[in-house]
């Protein structure tokens, strides 16, 4: 093991070897498929899992050894290691100035950086900043009564002036979303903020007294940090004040956390939340704060009982509390940018910077990262994916069950459908960023800065049509109204999912099957709702609808099992859309790399490429492992509920139902992964 985790690390260093020289290529072919190798075997289980049994664990067996989600109590996986690079590259990009071609943009984006790295802990700093932002009469946290105006005291007008300064929900969320009706226009959405802990039962159930416990000592905690010559009884009773008053919020809550917004949402206009909540959460007022206008729109009130649940809280909450509350949570607001334990500095602060700037750092990662070769590989891959599929739908055989004039326009669709590389035009990010001057030495007044710019420009968009850049991805994302496959910019990273002198099979195990699940997308439940053109237009007949109905049941009857692992609920609203594409993405790409084998000159050199030294394996069970190995994870202990299918029940599941995989692992037919009846849409 130790001679693996050696090989490991040389594997991880040559892959990060050209973060400081973007344009580097001085590496030999032997030296890359070795360590592209080293890296493979190391996640590998320790040879006591068959294959044909357990592949997941076969491929994925040491992961959380070498991962461990205990570390950061979060979900490690193989394709957060894509992520890492990316931060570890912009780190490296950050701290060196290019003054000949850097942008104001860019400049901006490496201040931040650097004043993060110097001051992120600087508690005395953020305390000051505190005090000056909020401007609070007779000062905090010891609010004497002769200098506080308790009469005076006006919680709405504070909450919508701390929401404007630092986007900060506090008492009342307030955000911008898409009209979940018409997706192609913003709406207010108005009603619960976001509760530290999360969901209502985590605040009023019995079992979840012990994280109550904990959460009010972190409390306890950070006051003892920013005001350590205050008692500790005050701490105490400060502590004890903020959970009770997020306990009775909590109560406004939904019971049922999982409901969707539809059915916990009602249309009202500011009138109507004025005439329903009276001059105790006056809507119209703390809108206008927000807005400096009187907005006559249609607003989503969210959950249904939330405001109604507040008039309460504010009507038996004495002001004193209220007041403490509130510079509790701008306290908070501004400490959630101490970087955390578990987080090098530098990475802490690469997450900032992406946090309020994604695009400026995505533009300024291209011009320094861009790589043409991943962009072709990308492009040709695609291409092999769509061949295959659009063969399959021109023929009688492969997908029989659908009717010829579906078929047509699923070919029709699949024409329209192409990769969208993700661009930016830098001049329109550079006026995004202007009027945000920030100070060579003062982090935290910084960030005050750029919470208020931020939020400003969310506010804004409630009168603007959404864009497609408004929403970020970290892998390939097929989108409905485009009918594009987006590609990330993080996503296009040299020699993590392959290289020209790694085998092909690792190329059409990773990026064919990413690429092919958002695909078929397109063609799913959902996706075949919508036309060529992005429109809704329902593109099957009835026979296709029923057929493919009558296909899927298959996959119920399957993974019907799969309603819990490891003693915990599996709740995945989307589980149906993600077995197809899972499913058929496998079956595609592998398709795709035989096309690739039989269309290349078959000789010994080649089949010697397609393997790598210190695997004992061929092409065919590269392929395989390569897809497995996407998703090696490891979860926390502390996990309640796996809100999607937990990657070792859709790696084995599918692969259950691959005959090709039976063959190149010659499974037997008592095998596991070898299912008798193999379910199969596309």
């Amino acid at each position: 093991m130790l001679k693996l985790c050696l090989l490991l690390c040389c594997a991880w260093h040559l892959a990060l070897a050209n973060v400081a020289r973007p344009y580097a290529s001085n590496y030999t072919t032997d030296i890359l498929r070795l360590s592209k190798a080293a890296a493979m075997k190391a996640y590998l289980g320790d040879g006591e899992q068959r294959p044909c049994n357990n592949f997941y664990k076969f491929a994925c067996g040491n992961w959380p050894r070498l991962h461990p989600a205990k570390l950061n109590s979060r979900k490690t996986n193989y394709l957060e290691e894509l992520q890492e690079l990316f931060v570890l590259k912009s780190a490296y990009m950050l701290q060196h100035a290019t003054r000949s071609v850097d942008t104001s943009a860019d400049r901006t984006l490496k201040s931040f950086y650097s004043t993060c790295l110097e001051q992120a802990n600087n508690t005395r700093e953020a305390l000051k900043t505190l005090m000056e932002v909020t401007d609070f009469r007779g000062g905090w946290p010891e609010i004497r009564v002769p200098s506080w105006y308790n009469y005076e005291y006006d919680w709405l007008q504070l909450i919508a002036k701390l929401k404007r300064q630092l986007g900060v929900d506090i008492l009342i969320g307030l955000d911008v979303v898409l009209d979940y009706k018409e997706e192609n226009q913003h709406r207010l959405k108005l009603g619960a903020p976001q509760l530290p802990l999360g969901q209502r039962r985590h605040y009023l159930d019995a079992a979840h007294h012990d994280a109550r416990e904990r959460y009010e000592q972190r409390i306890v905690e950070k006051l003892t940090r920013y005001f350590p010559e205050q008692s500790a009884q005050w701490r105490s009773e400060l502590a004890a004040q903020v959970l009770s008053i997020e306990q009775q919020l909590a109560r406004g809550l939904p019971h049922n956390a999982a409901l969707p917004m539809e059915q916990t949402t009602r249309t009202r206009t500011a009138a109507e939340l004025k005439n329903a909540y009276g001059s105790y959460i006056d809507i119209t007022r703390y809108l206008h704060y927000i807005y400096n206008d009187t907005l006559i729109i249609d607003i989503y009130e969210t959950p249904e009982d939330y405001l109604y649940n507040l008039v309460d809280v504010i009507k038996s909450t004495p002001k004193l509390q209220l007041a403490n509350y509130t510079m509790w949570r701008v306290l908070d607001t501004l400490d959630e940018a101490r970087v955390p334990w578990t987080m090098q500095q530098g990475h802490w602060c690469v997450q900032l910077v992406r946090k309020y700037f994604p695009l400026q750092l995505e533009s300024l990662f291209q011009r320094n990262y861009n790589n043409m070769q991943m962009v072709n590989e990308l492009q040709s891959t695609w291409a092999d994916i769509k061949r295959v599929f659009r063969e399959d739908l021109q023929a009688s055989t492969e997908l029989h069950w659908l009717t010829l004039d579906t078929r047509q326009r699923a070919i029709n669709k699949l024409e329209s459908m192409d990769l969208q590389m993700r661009n930016h035009d830098d001049a329109e990010l550079i006026r995004e960023l202007h009027g945000l001057h920030l100070r060579r030495d003062q982090f935290y007044w910084n960030l005050v800065q750029v919470l208020q710019w931020r939020t400003e420009r969310h506010l804004r968009k409630l009168l603007t049509e959404p864009k497609a850049t408004d929403k970020l991805y970290k892998l390939p994302h097929y989108e409905l109204s485009s009918n594009k496959i987006h590609i990330p910019i993080t996503f296009m990273q040299a020699r993590f999912f392959w290289d020209a002198a790694y085998p092909t099979a690792l190329k059409y195990g990773t990026l064919g099957v990413l690429l092919a699940r958002q695909m078929l997308h397109g063609f799913d439940d959902v996706g075949r709702r919508h036309d060529a053109h992005g429109y809704r237009n329902n593109m099957w007949d009835l026979s296709s609808e029923t057929s493919y109905a009558r296909r899927t049941q298959c996959f119920h009857e399957q993974y019907a099992v799969f309603v819990e692992h490891q003693h915990k609920p599996v709740r995945d609203k989307d589980l149906m859309r993600r077995i197809v594409a899972d499913n058929g993405a496998l079956n595609i790409a592998y398709r795709a790399y035989v096309k690739w084998l039989k269309n290349s000159a078959e000789s010994a050199s080649l089949y010697q490429r397609e393997s790598l030294p210190i695997l004992e394996h061929n092409h065919n069970q590269l392929f395989y492992l390569a897809y497995a190995q996407l998703y090696c994870s490891d979860y926390p202990e502390q996990l309640e509920v796996f809100e999607e299918l937990p990657e070792q029940l859709r790696v084995n599941t599918a692969l259950s139902n691959a005959q090709s995989f039976a063959n190149a692992f010659d499974c037997s037919r008592g095998d596991k992964l070898n299912a008798r009846f193999k379910c199969v849409v596309f």
